[in-house]
């Protein structure tokens, strides 16, 4: 989960700077959820009167008609208004008259003994159940004397209620009507088809509607965002959707060279900022016939034919270039730019130092300095420097600076937090006073040892001034990079520390550490750390290449309660890490198990142990139960 260790003893390659992947994230947050993402990337919660996006905003029942038409086969087939008033309250001009008359003529919805329709009053959950069972497919013929309890059956063990907690005669919000919708594209109809099949939706492995199927149905693009994008679109942006690196944002947030796609069918856009600066090291197989490109020793394929030519005999490209590659929707070069016109940097920690032998751009083998360090996207970079003029240390901030086809490298200062005392928002969007980018990458690094971080992790977190090591804020003023010090600890492996004793060897300054992390048994050498980190029980671990670098020390409290999200005690809850691990002790041993194992607390001595307090980032880590008898 930390960064791997690079060993570098002679590498012969182009004096460029190298990008590694990012390691991937523990304990990463979704932006968003699936079903969000699914249906609001399908339109459903489009009406004729604007999107429906305050997620606690009541449904109405003019508006679930057409959202009931949305999620049908009738999608685009049916009008707004009709040629007669239907009910006493919904005149034939009414904007949602069409659509109700759908609803009630395919079953979905009814009016009223007394005429109305009732079209502003809220949906119940009671009435959306008829509707969705309907649209499965079922009937009142299907269920005995009892309708409603019938129907209400089959919505429990079609598993229509997940995420949904309202009963029969509450009203639906629009958070409700997503997790209700996304339920019924993946609810059998009454043949036994996935419901989103039936509608022409592709399914994944899982067999759930495919979220990347549906998103490149229809896609249009790429476009390269500059002052007259808005121009090539086809449609309003007033009522679009809008996404930037899948998330949620406005068509502000968009900024020059962003790379954008959209659906005329879903009125939706969505950006893209994926962008690799470095030498091209190697066209693939020749400038004859280019179908890859290697930049910092990883491959690159081209999504068009039009941005191969730049790299062929007839562009300028050519192998030495620093370029910017701009990459599309599946990770493939969608444009690239010069030095002259994308003048770039990038920003990050030095996490190793070191001399190595390489070839020059004259082809001659030379020896040279380098570091490695990590931007605030985890990106690890390669890069070789003149030691005549420069010199650089682990824990440096450096930045390098493409422009005008020239590279240079610098030290730079740490920033510190924007303001004294700053706090995330409890909606993990703005840090204090400041707004977050939609797409902003933050990373927390603690003695080499780095994960990167969804502003989620962080809501409600107080950041002290000193563990900001870097910020950086785009165009809108919004911050786009954080680059953070020892606030998540979720650079540490968490577990249980087994054993610890001297080596028989008679080396009398390594130890032997045995521990137990995510279920799995092992050791470890290393230097002894403390008398209290080295006692028997939950601890935090960093161990990079078999050796112990470092060990935290967890702190325990009696649990009384839990559920999915805390632990609780007679005085407080402590935040649960996404990935908290369970152990039983039995018979002396730590057995894993999970969390649905502790549903009944009544025979159990339960003990959680957590690194910090929630207001500094901490999280229970580990929760070991043992039997009372």
């Amino acid at each position: 989960m930390g960064r791997k260790l690079i060993s570098i003893c002679i590498i012969i390659a182009t004096a460029a700077m190298v990008v590694f992947s990012p390691v991937s994230t523990k304990g990463a947050y979704a932006a968003q959820s699936e079903a969000e993402k699914v249906i609001k990337s399908l339109g459903i919660m489009k009406t004729d009167q604007g999107n429906l996006n305050e997620a606690s905003e009541t449904v109405t029942r003019a508006q679930f008609a057409q959202l009931l038409v949305n999620i049908s086969s009738y999608k685009n087939i049916t009008e707004s208004k009709t040629n007669l008033s239907l009910y006493t309250d919904v005149s034939k001009n009414h904007w949602a008259a069409g659509y109700i008359e759908r609803a009630v003529n395919n079953g979905w919805m009814s009016g009223y003994l007394n005429g109305s329709f009732r079209p502003d009053k809220g949906v119940t959950l009671q009435e959306a159940v008829k509707a969705v069972t309907t649209l499965l497919g079922y009937t009142n013929n299907d269920y005995s004397s009892n309708v409603l309890g019938g129907q209400m059956a089959l919505y429990r063990s079609q598993g229509l209620n997940k995420n949904i907690k309202k009963s029969q005669g509450q009203y639906l919000n629009v958070t409700d009507c997503i997790n209700l919708f996304y339920n019924l594209l993946n609810g059998n109809t009454k043949s036994g088809v996935v419901y989103a099949q039936s509608l022409g939706y592709s399914l994944n492995s899982d067999g759930k509607p495919d979220y990347l199927s549906i998103v490149d149905k229809g896609m249009k693009g790429p476009i390269l965002v500059d002052v007259n994008w808005k121009g090539k679109i086809p449609f309003s942006l007033k009522e679009a959707s809008f996404y930037r690196d899948g998330v949620e944002c406005t068509q502000f947030d968009y900024n020059d060279y962003d790379l954008i796609y959209y659906s005329e069918e879903l009125e939706t856009i969505w950006g893209y900022d994926d962008k690799v600066t470095a030498s091209v090291n190697k066209i693939n197989p020749d400038k004859i016939s280019p179908q890859s490109v290697n930049m910092g020793g990883k491959e690159y394929y081209f999504e068009n034919s039009s941005v191969a030519v730049d790299f062929s005999t007839m562009g300028d490209v050519k192998e030495g270039d620093a370029v910017t590659l701009v990459l599309g929707k599946s990770g493939k070069i969608a444009y690239v730019l010069s030095t002259y016109d994308y003048a770039s940097n990038i920003t990050g920690i030095v996490l190793e130092t070191g001399s190595h032998i390489i070839k020059n751009s004259e082809g001659n083998i030379v020896s040279s300095e380098y570091i490695v360090f990590v931007d605030a996207d985890g990106n690890e970079h390669l890069y070789d420097y003149d030691n005549r003029f420069n010199a650089f240390y682990e824990g440096d901030l450096v930045r390098i600076s493409y422009k005008d086809g020239d590279e240079s490298i610098s030290e730079i200062s740490r920033t510190g937090a924007p303001n004294a005392g700053d706090k995330f928002s409890s909606d993990g969007k703005y840090f204090g006073e400041n707004k977050l980018a939609s797409n902003v990458k933050i990373l927390d690094i603690y003695e080499n040892n780095y994960v990167s971080v969804n502003s989620k992790r962080l809501v409600n977190t107080s950041i002290h001034t000193s563990s900001v090591i870097y910020y950086e804020k785009n165009k809108q003023g919004a911050i786009s990079q954080l680059i953070l010090s020892e606030v998540t600890g979720d650079q540490f492996e968490y577990g249980i520390l087994t054993g610890f004793a001297s080596p028989p060897n008679g080396q009398s300054y390594v130890f032997n550490y045995d521990y137990i992390i995510d279920g799995k048994a092992a050791s470890a050498s290393g230097e002894f750390v403390s008398a209290e980190l080295s006692e028997q029980g939950p601890k935090g671990f960093i161990i990079n290449n078999n050796q112990v670098v470092t060990l935290r020390r967890l702190y325990e409290t009696e649990v009384t309660s839990i559920d999915k999200i805390y632990v609780y005690n007679k005085d407080n809850k402590y935040p649960l890490d996404d990935n908290c691990d369970i152990y039983f002790y039995i018979n002396g041993e730590y057995i894993q198990g999970t969390i649905d194992d502790l549903e009944n607390l009544s025979n159990l001595k339960v003990s959680a142990y957590y690194d910090k307090a929630e207001v500094v980032g901490g999280r229970v880590r580990i929760i070991i139960a043992e039997n009372i008898n």
